[in-house]
């Protein structure tokens, strides 16, 4: 059974169904592109498996241990973004707001060790993922592609 949400676990919640939306609206756009520049496909790769990283520091899963730069295909991108964000989002339906509170302890790429709030590792997951979205907007422009828009407010407006 699911615990209790708080205003700040749906506000996490909001935040990861945003980043679900605007993964999804990058992805439609290359997939429907008659060519997509290879850094491009390299960031979204990245964006998405940095989120797995994350989740498997978090849950102490295997996904801990990805590489966070390969060299991926849009088919595998699109693989790993129709689960990678439902993984947070389940985990995230099963905690209360006072776990989102709760330390995490992590070991970061380069071997040191941290703690942050939970709460603190949902929003720089997302934000890892807007910033590097408007890198692959830009890459796209650059190419002459024409990107859509993933602000926030666009994704409120669709709700």
């Amino acid at each position: 059974m699911s615990a209790p949400q708080s205003p700040a676990a749906d506000d996490i919640q909001t935040l990861f169904r945003y980043t679900r939306w605007a993964n999804a609206r990058m992805l439609d756009a290359m997939q429907a592109a008659e060519a997509v520049p290879v850094r491009a496909v390299e960031l979204l790769s990245h964006l998405l498996r940095v989120q797995d990283v994350w989740f498997g520091r978090v849950e102490g899963t295997a996904h801990a241990d990805l590489a966070l730069w390969v060299d991926e295909d849009l088919a595998a991108c699109a693989e790993r973004a129709g689960t990678s964000v439902a993984r947070w989002q389940s985990m995230l339906e099963e905690r209360s707001g006072d776990a989102l509170d709760q330390p995490v302890a992590y070991t970061n790429s380069t071997g040191a060790r941290f703690e942050t709030p939970l709460r603190d590792r949902c929003r720089d997951v997302v934000n890892h993922g807007t910033h590097h979205r408007a890198q692959i907007a830009l890459v796209l422009r650059e190419a002459d592609g024409a990107p859509p828009p993933t602000d926030y407010i666009f994704f409120v407006r669709d709700a």
